[in-house]
């Protein structure tokens, strides 16, 4: 049996796993595998180890507080004392658990280091002491800690995986461009917010910007420009470590683990994100239309901690546009670390911006640009390539 029984949503399972790996790492045996063995029923496997378990950790999300499953292993853990209650979305609490002081990791972005996931882990520790564990009896393994990079500040760690590109055909306002696919991309670092104005400012002493603000995104930028602002700071830093990021990289940002037409779900609305509200997603409600950028850290950011990958500004990516590129992977199979086509006329636009429909700012949604071509609508984020430290 386990020394911490983990109830969450099976929808949040890319985010849990790191959580169970942590605490694993620690220690503790951890059960939070609903597979059912021959001969058990499910309310007798569950009840099984919810009485072995010595804590219940309960993961607190958007799907788990819907969870019929979820509120009653929460209750159990109640009545046993030893709950320990993680809020990895900003979520409401049903009326049986509005006293739960609950943990909130909703900045988490799986940072082992980060002061509230410790609060958590101590709180574990106080209640669930390591087990002392007679000699003959093995410990499963665990993986050794993943070596800790060292990233510029406001880049985050985005751990790599295999995920659908492009949108179903059921999608509204998808193009025959975005041809579903698998892919698979390695662990790269990405800024959370789209490069000011000011960062611009201090590397290349000036700023086309139409609209004027330090922490503005900056705009009116082509590809090459960027190239050469890219070179500047390499430069500068003497690493040679900057990049913008492939199309493949920015959309797995931008979902964060989700598979709907935006990271926040079915709709966006302009409370989320910056475009133009008068022509909303589907026939949701209208919203407002600032007909300008706004600041880089507007809105809250996605699963992965990044800000305004919907809207604002198109960004740039490395990759040569083709519109029949995706149906190409497709025959493939999975494809890894896609770079685009070898050549073309237009680089990958990709986010949608202020004066584009809630439509273009799908996460699927694709467009092009002429690499000197310049826009108020178009800005970019930065990808740093990590230096591991053991």
């Amino acid at each position: 049996m386990s020394d911490i029984f983990l109830s969450y949503s099976q929808k949040d399972e890319h985010r849990v796993r790191p959580i169970v790996r942590h605490l694993e790492s620690l220690g503790w045996t951890v059960f939070w595998d609903r597979n059912i063995p021959p001969g058990k029923t499910w309310d007798e496997y569950i009840e099984m180890h919810l009485d072995a378990a010595r804590c219940v950790v309960v993961v607190w999300s958007k799907d788990s507080v819907r969870s019929h499953w979820v509120k009653t292993e929460a209750e159990e853990g109640r009545r046993k004392q030893i709950l320990v209650p993680l809020k990895i979305d900003e979520v409401t609490l049903s009326l049986a658990f509005r006293h739960i002081q609950a943990a909130d990791l909703t900045a988490w972005n799986n940072d082992a280091s980060h002061v509230q996931f410790k609060a958590c882990i101590d709180a574990i520790a106080a209640l669930v002491p390591q087990p002392v564990r007679p000699a003959h009896v093995p410990v499963t393994p665990v993986e050794p800690p993943v070596a800790k990079p060292q990233l510029p500040e406001n880049f985050v760690l985005i751990r790599g995986g295999t995920f659908m590109m492009g949108s179903p055909e059921r999608e509204a306002d998808r193009s025959t461009n975005e041809t579903l696919h698998e892919v698979k991309v390695s662990d790269f670092a990405i800024c959370r917010y789209a490069v000011t104005q000011e960062e611009w400012q201090k590397v290349t002493g000036s700023n086309l910007s139409f609209f004027k603000g330090n922490n503005l995104p900056v705009e009116r930028i082509s590809w090459d420009d960027c190239q050469a602002f890219i070179k500047k700071l390499n430069e500068k830093t003497g690493g040679g470590n900057y990049r913008l990021p492939t199309e493949a990289e920015w959309e797995y940002a931008c979902r964060a683990g989700t598979t709907t037409p935006f990271s926040t779900g079915e709709n966006l609305t302009t409370g989320q994100a910056n475009y133009d509200g008068n022509y909303p997603y589907r026939d949701y409600p209208k919203g407002e239309y600032r007909e300008k950028t706004v600041p880089v850290d507007s809105f809250k950011p996605n699963g992965f901690g990044l800000y305004n990958m919907h809207g604002n500004v198109w960004e740039w990516c490395s990759d040569w546009y083709g519109s029949g590129y995706y149906e190409e992977c497709r025959k493939q199979g999975v494809v890894e670390n896609p770079q685009g086509l070898e050549t073309g006329s237009g680089r990958v636009l990709r986010g949608g911006g202020w004066g584009y429909d809630a439509g273009g700012c799908r996460s699927a949604c694709r467009s092009r640009g002429h690499p000197g071509g310049r826009s108020n609508l178009v800005g970019f984020r930065l990808v740093f390539v990590p230096q591991f430290k053991a």
